[in-house]
């Protein structure tokens, strides 16, 4: 999800997985949500989550122009 336009780094709180994005869209948030339903079962977060029930599982950083992008997790 990296491109030259990326302003922020969105970094689950439970594993390695980060993201570089220029904000978050319906498409990023999904990806979000099945991140934490495939790699962390055990939160049993539902279907039709909330932006915050998924959010609260992710830290969002502003991300500095000159910083290479992260790793692919």
């Amino acid at each position: 999800m990296f491109n030259g336009s990326a302003r922020f780094t969105v970094a689950c709180k439970r594993c390695a997985l980060r993201l570089a994005v220029d904000r978050i869209r319906d498409a990023e948030a999904a990806a979000m949500a099945d991140h934490l339903r495939t790699r962390h079962p055990w939160l049993c977060l539902p279907d039709s989550a909330a932006l915050g029930e998924v959010f609260e599982h992710f830290r969002v950083m502003p991300m500095d122009p000159d910083d290479a992008p992260p790793e692919a997790a």
